[in-house]
């Protein structure tokens, strides 16, 4: 029996350009995917924001004027809301001290979501008052913000005005507006990918 010469000296110039193809493809689809997840993470910090906006207000109009949140930011670098209420000239966290009007108040107790709310983990937040032509970043003192029971409109010192995110790399995510005259926000985004 003869014996047959196996002539294998590794992979053709071919196969190695193959696999290195279907390894360009496979990291495209994979930054694809995580621009997309990313993009989605920043647009679901607009509609957060936007749903405490729309809860504060509605229930500040139907049960009480006191009512309030504050926009801040936390030790970590992220945004977070605490829903509250306004009393004594500041901001108090639901407490033994509260009106019973207050105290009975679902809006502290609203089911699924914890208080303080995360907004954004990771990016900036301006607010550029009603009547001002200056945003300041929110810091960890943060901003009030109320709404007249009456009509629902945003109180003029507290959060009327536009709320400016922004993404880690400095990119704009969305401009939410807060009109003092309305207090029905509305934004406006940038063109995320």
């Amino acid at each position: 029996m003869k014996k047959q010469k196996h002539n294998n000296h590794g992979y053709s110039f071919v196969e190695i350009i193959i696999v290195m193809a279907i390894m360009v493809i496979l990291t495209a689809l994979s930054l694809v995917t995580w621009r997309s997840v990313d993009s989605a993470k920043y647009k679901k910090s607009v509609t957060t924001l936007e749903s405490e906006f729309s809860t504060l207000r509605t229930t500040t109009m139907a049960q009480d004027s006191k009512m309030a949140m504050r926009l801040y930011q936390g030790a970590d670098g992220a945004y977070y809301i605490e829903r509250g209420y306004y009393a004594a000239g500041s901001f108090h966290l639901p407490d033994s001290g509260m009106s019973p009007e207050l105290a009975n108040s679902n809006y502290y107790d609203y089911v699924g979501v914890s208080n303080p709310v995360k907004v954004l983990e990771r990016g900036t937040i301006y607010h550029e008052p009603a009547g001002s032509a200056v945003a300041h970043k929110i810091d960890s003192t943060g901003i009030v913000i109320r709404f007249n029971k009456s009509d629902g409109s945003a109180v003029v010192d507290y959060g009327a005005g536009e709320f400016w995110l922004y993404r880690k790399n400095g990119e704009l995510i969305a401009n939410v507006h807060l009109p003092a005259e309305t207090g029905v926000f509305y934004e406006t985004y940038s063109e995320l990918d």
